[in-house]
Parts: structure tokens; C-alpha cells; sequence
């Protein structure tokens, strides 16, 4: 059973998810991963920390540069076998430009805490509702 400390956990992996990704930290990012976590969204899929190190790298570089991703109205639920689930909106926001809203969707999670009590996406869904191209 999950506590409120796993919570405040998940929801830091959350935001460092998603900071590391506005920082391009590479890396950063894919720790936040188990080793065989699978990420889907509009992109395309990824299985495994190789696959998801390049996804993001490319992601990073061809659509990401320059937003904030911010996750708000998360819900997270217990799982078995050291299991959670969250679900959450995103908003992603022009950052180097005029601020305004530039995608949004939901993400569905699954999450495993790994021997070593720590938090992990074991896999990710991203459903975009919105993108909106901004003006250069």
C-alpha cells in the first residue's frame, strides 16, 4: 500500500520528469525511468532506457526546445507488487517567446518502486488533446 510519503515521491518524479526535460538533461530524464519502462505518445514509442534516451534526445531537440511542462490534477492510485498508477494533465508553454499554451494532454502511469525504495515510470501514455504551432 502506498503512503503519503510514496505520493509526495511520485509527484517530485513528476516534476523532475518534466524539468529535466525543459533543461534538456538527457539523462536526468531517463533515471526517472525503469530499465524497462515504455513511453507512447504521439512521437512514437520507446522500450527500454537505449530507445527512451533517443526518443527524448530527438524530442528534445525538434519539439521540446524552449517549453515548460507542467502536470496538474494528478491522481495517483495504489497498485500491487510495490505498483502505483497516476493519471495527470499536461499543459505544455511557449517559454523563449510570448508565454502561451501551446499543447495539452493527459498522462496515464504505471510506476515501480525498485529495491532500493525509489519510484520509477515503468510506462508512460501521452494522449495529446492540442497543438498549437507558435508564430516565429
Amino acid at each position: 500500500m502506498i503512503n503519503t510519503g510514496d505520493r509526495i515521491t511520485i509527484q517530485e518524479l513528476i516534476a523532475t520528469y518534466n524539468i529535466a526535460l525543459d533543461n534538456k538533461n538527457i539523462d536526468e530524464w531517463t533515471n526517472t525511468w525503469t530499465d524497462d519502462g515504455v513511453w507512447t505518445t504521439t512521437f512514437g514509442e520507446a522500450k527500454g532506457k537505449t530507445e527512451l534516451h533517443h526518443m527524448i534526445d530527438q524530442v528534445t531537440n525538434e519539439f521540446a526546445s524552449g517549453k515548460r511542462h507542467l502536470s496538474t490534477n494528478i491522481i495517483i492510485e495504489d497498485g500491487q507488487n510495490n505498483m502505483a498508477s497516476a493519471k495527470s494533465y499536461l499543459t505544455v508553454i511557449e517559454a523563449k517567446k510570448t508565454p502561451e499554451v501551446v499543447a495539452s494532454g493527459t498522462y496515464r502511469d504505471t510506476l515501480k518502486k525498485n529495491n532500493n525504495g525509489e519510484w520509477k515510470f515503468f510506462q508512460r501514455k501521452l494522449d495529446i488533446d492540442l497543438v498549437n504551432e507558435v508564430n516565429e
